[in-house]
């Protein structure tokens, strides 16, 4: 997918101190928010996405007088999904004389992992809201918001389908990566605490590597229910793979498959009836305010149909923006943070959030939706 149309060129070329440069020019009173996201790394058509939603929200918010007067200077840097590649970014970040007023959205390898570990991050006041993570990772830190469940609420909503249809053997493929370990601890806690059997857990690498074995294995195991804890593209492979030698597969997925790249890959008959878990409303959903909201706006600053994840991160802008305005003009980074924790039902046009100093993950918001054979998600 090419949906760097709001970034220029010149942009994604730049390095991280030239970037970090022009926000210096930046009017003093701006609001600087920083955001590491994978755009052009393996998961960069999540990133992509992920980041249109928040952008076309900020746009929107600068285009009709900013934040109570100030307005928003959005610092985007690419971390290409790459692990040293996003420490080096945390380090620069923390490291400028560049005031950052808010963390925001990150998303790519080791992004999360190396700013909520850093000693300079925890000791700056600084929140980082809307990280794009089920992980454990950062779920202990004071400063940091998540929108979206963690891989522990997903996985007890894939449990009802499975639970209904009286299904009790479960293989769960994962990906060999800290979000991947962290969805499968919380899928095994899920099964176990349900009676049901685990199988086999498979290993995948983000290239697909181990794909061959995960097939081969799930099938010695004759699970009846299969979790992919994996990415779109290795959980497209497989699914295509899988269902051609056992046909009445129960297949689930958690929320980061794209549906539309599985049902091209895998196509009708095989990715028909795949479940996956979503953690905002359907993007068709008219009846819930914030959804309406996000078409209407994304119709102004982008030519392109709404999904699951620029919505996503077009409520985690919203989000962020809702809390800023109520600190009036002026704020600082810990009074920012101080009013996430004071949050207790915020209304974000029909999709609530409740943070807690006991609990920093704002929704528990899951839905199961099944693809069906025009690929279009039932619920």
């Amino acid at each position: 997918m090419n949906r760097l149309f709001f970034l220029s060129a010149a942009l994604l070329l730049l390095s991280l101190p030239m970037v970090l440069a022009s926000v210096s020019t930046a009017h003093a009173r701006d609001i600087v928010i920083a955001q590491s996201v994978d755009i052009s790394g393996p998961l960069g058509y999540i990133g992509q996405d992920y980041l249109t939603g928040a952008k076309v929200y900020f746009d929107h918010i600068n285009a009709t007088g900013g934040i109570n007067g100030r307005k928003i200077s959005h610092l985007i840097v690419d971390n290409s999904g790459a692990t040293e590649k996003s420490a080096r970014i945390n380090q620069q970040f923390l490291a400028s004389e560049q005031k950052i007023d808010v963390f925001f959205g990150y998303f790519g390898e080791g992004s999360l992992e190396s700013l909520v570990s850093n000693s300079a991050f925890k000791n700056s006041g600084i929140p980082l809201v809307a990280p794009l993570s089920g992980s454990e990772a950062g779920e202990q830190g004071k400063n940091v918001f998540f929108i979206r469940p963690g891989f522990d609420g997903e996985a007890v909503k894939l449990a009802g389908p499975m639970l209904s249809a009286g299904l009790t053997r479960v293989a769960v493929v994962y990906a060999a990566n800290g979000d991947g370990k962290s969805a499968l601890k919380a899928v095994e806690a899920m099964l176990a605490g349900r009676n049901m059997k685990l199988t086999g857990k498979y290993p995948v690498m983000t290239d697909g590597s181990g794909l061959n074995e995960a097939i081969g294995s799930a099938i010695s195991g004759r699970p009846q229910a299969i979790i992919l804890a994996i990415d779109t593209l290795p959980a497209a492979h497989f699914v295509k793979r899988y269902r051609q030698l056992d046909a009445g597969a129960f297949i689930l997925g958690l929320s980061r498959i794209d549906h539309k790249i599985l049902f091209d890959i895998a196509g009708k008959d095989l990715a028909a009836g795949v479940m996956i878990a979503q953690v905002v409303p359907p993007p068709g959903d008219w009846k819930v305010p914030v959804v309406l909201e996000h078409k209407k706006i994304m119709e102004i600053y982008r030519d392109e149909a709404p999904t699951h994840l620029t919505l996503e991160g077009f409520i985690a802008a919203k989000t962020l923006v809702n809390a800023m305005k109520s600190l009036g003009r002026d704020f600082t980074p810990m009074q920012l943070g101080d009013a996430l924790r004071a949050s207790r039902s915020m209304d974000v046009g029909g999709y609530y959030l409740n943070f807690s100093t006991r609990h920093n993950r704002g929704s528990s918001y899951v839905d199961i939706n099944a693809i069906s054979r025009n690929g279009k998600l039932l619920n």
